[in-house]
């Protein structure tokens, strides 16, 4: 009598990622980094140059902005997209919710704050984003080294902004209230992400969920009344920064929604981190505002030194885990007694990166059970 046995060998292994998906996400990266350091200045430049401090109003119209866009391009085909509807439209209810709440908060900040300081604020959004992760995606806690650049250049921004003799109180509550918001529906937005829903598709519920929100905030603070009482609203220059205000936060919006989603969360907080940095470096030498001081430029400092260990920390866990190989025994068991035909196969295996998600794959060697008589 001769048997025939499969040995089923359970590993755990992550979702790899092809090059060509790496080769995206890097892109991805890249546009939205460039993305949000031009919406930042563009955004400044409105409400400060041309003092259009109605920063709800700005996000009001670039949700309009951004519907007709995506209709008009699904009408002639250039897209394929849905229809909107309620339960859709419920469905990414609450990552819509912080992302509206974050644009005003982000806004209000920024109109009330030095472009510098801004970017130094907002390079905190790593340490929201992975201690919220904790909550959110489940996620244990990062490593030494990475905790260790994240303590520094938060305190960095605490020191920065005890030097800007500039504080204003109401501009650093929003910041850092945009902060967390920010880290929350980076985090929704990767797990919505993960239902396979293409970018397009988020773009839009997010346009159409929080217009309703925003329209609202604009009625109940006085800006949708106050508007048209603006000296320059017909002028050709100031009409022209609107319509790059609003197209580029359009672009922001498709480039950060992109972004988590061939990469994660954390990533894009990361490439936020580095936006910041440039947006600093030139807000030093453009719109000025920053209080020359020992511990304005001790914490900058600090902050930008804390920004790329933090950045050097990620890529050396992340090459090390892609250095690493997983083997795979495969047996096949013939007779009643030992085993033969022993192979080994040495498969690479992806390593922990801290933006995928586990998963166990049950690999087996093709055969049936059959008796001989």
């Amino acid at each position: 009598m001769d048997k025939s046995k499969t040995v089923i060998l359970e590993i755990s292994s992550e979702d790899s990622r092809s090059l060509e998906t790496a080769f995206k996400g890097i892109v991805a990266a890249v546009f939205y980094g460039v993305c949000s350091v031009s919406s930042a200045f563009v955004s400044k430049a409105l409400m400060d140059t041309l003092d259009f401090d109605y920063p709800v109003t700005i996000m009001v119209a670039q949700m309009i902005f951004t519907i007709v866009v995506l209709e008009l391009l699904s009408i002639f085909r250039i897209i394929e997209l849905q229809a909107f509807t309620l339960k859709r439209g419920l469905s990414f209810a609450a990552p819509s919710f912080f992302y509206g709440t974050n644009a005003v908060l982000a806004l209000t900040a920024l109109s009330h704050m030095n472009i510098a300081m801004y970017g130094v604020l907002k390079r905190c959004v790593p340490l929201s984003t992975m201690l919220l992760s904790v909550i959110v995606l489940k996620k244990g806690f990062p490593s030494r080294k990475t905790t260790s650049a994240v303590v520094l250049l938060t305190t960095g921004c605490v020191i920065a902004g005890y030097g800007d003799l500039g504080f204003n109180l109401t501009a650093y509550i929003c910041g850092i209230g945009s902060n967390f918001t920010q880290a929350l529906y980076l985090l929704l937005v990767q797990k919505f992400s993960e239902r396979h829903v293409s970018v397009v598709e988020t773009l839009q519920l997010n346009s159409f969920n929080t217009l309703p929100l925003l329209t609202l905030v604009a009625l109940v603070n006085g800006e949708l009344f106050a508007v048209h009482s603006y000296p320059k609203l017909t002028e050709l220059q100031f009409l022209l920064m609107f319509f790059m205000a609003i197209s580029v936060g359009m672009l922001l919006n498709y480039s950060l929604f992109l972004c988590t989603s061939l990469t994660s969360a954390l990533t894009t907080s990361v490439v936020g981190g580095l936006k910041a940095l440039v947006q600093t470096l030139l807000g030093l030498v453009t719109f000025g505002g920053v209080s020359h001081n020992m511990a304005t430029f001790v914490g900058i400092s600090m902050n930008l030194s804390g920004g790329i260990g933090y950045i050097w920390a990620r890529y050396t866990e992340n090459k090390s885990g892609l250095q690493s190989l997983k083997k795979v025994m495969s047996f096949s068991q013939i007779g009643n007694s030992g085993l033969s035909n022993g192979q080994v196969q040495n498969v690479e295996r992806n390593g922990y990166q801290g933006d995928e998600i586990m998963s166990h794959r049950s690999i087996a060697t093709p055969s049936s059970n059959s008796e001989e008589s």
